[in-house]
């Protein structure tokens, strides 16, 4: 089975390494890697880096941002399975093969996830966690993603029928783009590691300012601002909590911190 993985990348070099590492890692026998690069315009060591790695770098520098990277990459890889990892993060042993299994074992289905391992910069653990099954109003209610995008893989039948990221998105194009997946069906959710989320303060997904207002574009979109919708997301909050008690201690003391 091939499965496409794109990797959007700017100024990368510092955690390269390790992302380019365990995507190789996920080949065998079985898994073949179709994997490509697509960087908006590195000045650091990124694409020499990328070029001792069985990858294909593109360029984008019209500075268009990372989901364009991400549709363009998207539309060059080939895979029967495709997904995206960021330039920071991992994925996990064995998760490719993991995913090929339960599409195997679910042919009706068009997309899994599971298990997401929170990192430091060094690699340690700082949590885990498990999502949890989730309706649409839900989803759009609890005003985040709480589908671990380091974890999602597609049929690439399925992604297409979903279309593109919404490139007027900056920061929560993956949120929206999982908003139009629940539409069509729910994911696989798996209970297995598949991906590690590495935080450090550089990374985009901290301008908390730009990801509280896309969010609320995205919960307009999806039904998610009345106060059914409010309470549906409380209480998925409460069932995330509740399913990941050490993920939310993690939180609370500060050990897992989405702020600079």
């Amino acid at each position: 089975m091939r499965v496409g993985v794109v990797t959007p990348t700017l100024n990368a070099e510092r955690f390269l390494r390790e992302t380019l590492e365990s995507i190789r890692s996920q080949q065998s026998h079985r898994i073949e890697i179709d994997h490509v690069l697509v960087d908006a315009g590195s000045i650091d060591r990124t694409t020499e880096i990328a070029s001792g790695f069985p990858t294909r770098v593109l360029m984008a520098l019209d500075g268009r941002g990372m989901y364009d990277q991400i549709d363009r990459g998207m539309r060059e890889v080939k895979g029967d399975i495709v997904g995206y990892i960021n330039g920071d993060d991992e994925i996990a042993p064995g998760a490719l093969n993991a995913v090929a299994d339960a599409l195997d074992d679910h042919p009706d289905a068009g997309w899994v996830c599971g298990r997401m391992e929170y990192i430091d910069e060094s690699g340690g653990v700082l949590g885990r966690m498990q999502p949890v099954r989730v309706s649409l109003r839900s989803f759009a209610g609890i005003g985040w993603s709480c589908i671990p995008q380091q974890t999602v893989w597609a049929r690439r039948s399925f992604f297409d029928r979903v279309g593109p990221f919404d490139t007027t998105l900056r920061n929560c194009a993956d949120y929206d783009w999982y908003a139009r997946a629940l539409r069509l069906q729910h994911p696989v959710i798996l209970r297995q590691t598949l991906g590690r989320y590495r935080l450090h303060g550089a990374q985009l997904s901290l301008n908390q300012e730009a990801m509280e207002r896309e969010s609320r574009m995205v919960k307009e979109r999806n039904g998610g601002m009345g106060f059914g919708s409010f309470l549906l997301g409380k209480v998925l909050s409460l069932r995330l909590n509740a399913r990941n008690p050490r993920w939310l201690i993690a939180k609370k003391t500060g050990r897992i911190k989405f702020t600079a």
